[in-house]
């Protein structure tokens, strides 16, 4: 990456930081097709969204306001949480494969992180910069929350296993990692897909699928744990 992109990017990060300090927002969200056409970002904000998760501040793609203030929420009391998505199936390893444009909690990654020059067709100015690395291997819980149609929710838990990377990993350049479910991920789909579940998550470190279904029991949605 460049200085010019780089700075381009900063100067993006510091607007998005000075409108969430002064609207005390707890998360935020930007949608790629209009963000600079209507801002005036140099850049898209994606460094920031990695930067604004590892402090503590919710984040989602896309203009999904519904995940971003889940993952807001939860990032409160589980800080290794991190905006998701399931992005395709390994059918022969039975993983899920994790990926978007390029953002991701930075403190979630292993090893260090990446500043990656990417071509973007999407936007005016065809030069964006994306943050690049692969989540961390551990215990963790994909968690959802999927809108009804008559003004109600579903909350989903999904435990998992994020995986290890043997060898040599050929999506360095991305946001990425692979994700185990508990289940064979053809019925795991399966599920997901019946209870509504959206292609953008929360996903959070640890084992505490339990207290997420406590949260969900709280706020009085159905809660299922998939």
């Amino acid at each position: 990456v460049g200085p010019e992109v780089l700075r381009r990017a900063n100067v993006a990060g510091l607007a998005v930081r000075r409108w969430i300090n002064k609207e005390n927002l707890s998360a935020f969200t930007f949608n790629f097709l209009t963000a600079e056409k209507e801002f005036r970002f140099p850049v898209l904000p994606f460094l920031e969204a990695a930067k604004a998760m590892a402090r503590g501040i919710g984040y989602a793609g896309e203009g999904d306001v519904l995940t971003a203030a889940l993952v807001g929420t939860l990032i409160t009391v589980y800080p290794e949480t991190s905006f998701v998505e399931m992005f395709c199936p390994d059918w022969k390893h039975n993983t899920i494969f994790l990926s978007h444009m390029g953002e991701m909690n930075l403190n979630l990654v292993e090893g260090k992180p990446r500043l990656v020059k990417m071509n973007f067709p999407f936007t005016g100015n065809k030069v964006q910069m994306k943050v690049a690395g692969r989540f961390k291997p551990g215990w963790a819980s994909l968690v959802n929350l999927a809108p009804g149609p008559k003004d109600n929710y579903t909350l989903l838990i999904a435990p998992v296993q994020v995986l290890p990377v043997k060898g040599k990993d050929r999506m360095a350049e991305t946001v990425h990692g692979w994700i185990k479910p508990s289940k064979d991920i053809a019925e795991f789909l399966a599920d997901y897909s019946y209870h509504g579940g959206t292609h953008h998550l929360a996903m959070v470190y640890g084992k505490v699928s339990e207290e997420i279904v406590r949260f969900g029991r709280l706020m009085g949605w159905e809660t299922v744990i998939i």
